[in-house]
């Protein structure tokens, strides 16, 4: 009976003291133990960089915007569900923040995403004037969907979907994968990049 006991003891005091584990089956979050981002923590690296033009022909690269945080994520401008559940959080999260910082969403249907279709999107998302929608080629895009681990939509499977978040200085700190993406969550990751950024930053 003692043995059994101190066995039960101790299984206890393992379940209590995994990340994230506090009794109370809390643990389905991405947040990391330790960490101030309610999404996956990155490793700083620099995020890969590019330059393409947006939805209305403008020039835009990552290196462009260096000095703030960068909201970065994959869509296509014709999907129905995914994007469009994805781009309402991040327009949400833009309200929470009070100010817009600059967001780029990379094309990962170059057939079908169009400066036209493009515009209608970020205007139906609340996205315009908000959001830049960067465009191109399978070739030009096939080499940025690769530096970041994406896969494109194709016939008979989704795009993978997921929001960064870089630094002022283009360094990848925070990754959610959409289906744990919330507005707050989001809001609460920019502004904690924001308040990590160096006085010359800034």
């Amino acid at each position: 009976m003692t043995t059994a006991v101190v066995v039960l003891g101790v299984l206890v005091v393992l379940v209590l003291a995994r990340p994230g584990g506090s009794g109370d089956g809390a643990d389905d979050g991405i947040q990391q133990a330790g960490s101030p981002f309610k999404g996956s923590r990155g490793v700083g690296a620099a995020a890969p960089g590019f330059r393409l033009a947006d939805q209305d022909g403008r020039p835009t690269s990552l290196a462009g915007l260096r000095g703030r945080p960068v909201i970065l994520t994959f869509m296509y401008s014709t999907c129905e569900d995914t994007c469009p559940a994805t781009a309402r959080q991040i327009a949400q999260s833009l309200d929470d923040l009070g100010e817009d910082v600059p967001t780029i969403i990379v094309s990962v249907d170059p057939k079908n995403d169009t400066k036209a279709t493009a515009q209608q999107f970020l205007n139906k998302m609340r996205l315009r004037g908000r959001a830049q929608f960067v465009l191109g080629t399978r070739a030009q895009l096939a080499p940025i969907w690769k530096s970041y681990a994406v896969l494109p939509q194709g016939e008979g499977f989704e795009h993978s979907a997921v929001v960064l978040v870089l630094d002022a200085q283009g360094r990848q700190q925070v990754t959610f994968p959409v289906d744990k993406l919330t507005s707050s969550d989001l809001a609460h990751d920019v502004r904690a990049v924001q308040d990590r950024a160096t006085p010359s930053a800034r």
